[in-house]
């Protein structure tokens, strides 16, 4: 497939699996809590970046998220992101309620964790929370069951085509979006590729020509609002290894 030829068509094989080489990525998040100043549209509000690999420790606010097969809440947790050359790396934890539990794999960045399996509540009772080096870096929110981050990192040997942006609030006030990405290659700044301005209203931008992300690029999408409101935002990916 050209690297510009995305259509319907093409959408609808990639994500049966029958083109080559090429993947998709749909990255969804949500705030809760947005002020008048800029914060990552995510479960914790803010978004950090380790700057090496580490173990990740997760942990839960409630002792029912106790990995029992006969309790009620998250039994398993699979923990998304890349390990330290930036390959993507996934790997599965058994909870053990308020007493942390760590993955046997480092990772450096974590972009998406959700419960496997549960008891009979049938997701997590309280919020979990995933660490690296005693930082938090993501949260599965009470009876969510899965993260809600407006973030990503493109796997060494891709390269990212972003083919699609909405953002949404819950109040009728002035909001803003913006997406800003860091290429970890090219320097250690920030750059904005777009800002989305609204009313109550929700955005969605789709982009003709796609933007292009190389390897090892953090993307994250960022809201502010004229009173506190709650966001959320979502951008879709196709990823193709970048060697074709």
């Amino acid at each position: 497939m050209a690297r510009n030829s995305f259509n319907t068509d093409n959408f609808l094989n990639i994500a049966r699996g029958r083109i080559p080489f090429t993947s998709h990525i749909n990255k969804f998040g949500y705030n809760f809590s947005v002020g008048s100043t800029y914060e990552v549209i995510c479960d914790l509000g803010t978004h950090s970046y380790p700057t090496s690999a580490g173990v990740v420790s997760i942990v839960s606010a409630s002792t029912a998220d106790d990995g029992d097969p006969e309790g009620t809440g998250a039994r398993t947790v699979e923990i998304q992101g890349l390990d330290g050359d930036y390959n993507p790396l996934i790997e599965t934890v058994t909870m053990n309620g308020t007493s942390a539990v760590t993955t046997t794999n480092s990772f450096i960045r974590l972009f998406r964790m959700r419960v496997v399996s549960a008891g009979t509540g049938l997701v997590n009772a309280g919020n979990i929370t995933a660490s690296i080096g005693g930082t938090d870096i993501a949260r599965i929110l009470a009876d969510k069951g899965q993260t809600l981050m407006a973030v990503y990192t493109v796997p060494a040997g891709k390269d990212a085509f972003l083919i699609k942006f909405q953002g949404t609030l819950s109040k009728n006030q002035e909001a803003n979006f913006r997406l800003r990405v860091k290429e970890i290659d090219d320097g250690t700044s920030y750059n904005v590729k777009g800002i989305f301005g609204t009313f109550a209203n929700s955005i969605t931008y789709d982009y003709p020509i796609p933007l292009k992300f190389k390897e090892k690029t953090d993307i994250e999408i960022q809201g502010k609002a004229g009173a506190t409101s709650e966001m959320g935002a979502i951008f879709d990916l196709i990823l193709i290894d970048n060697t074709r």
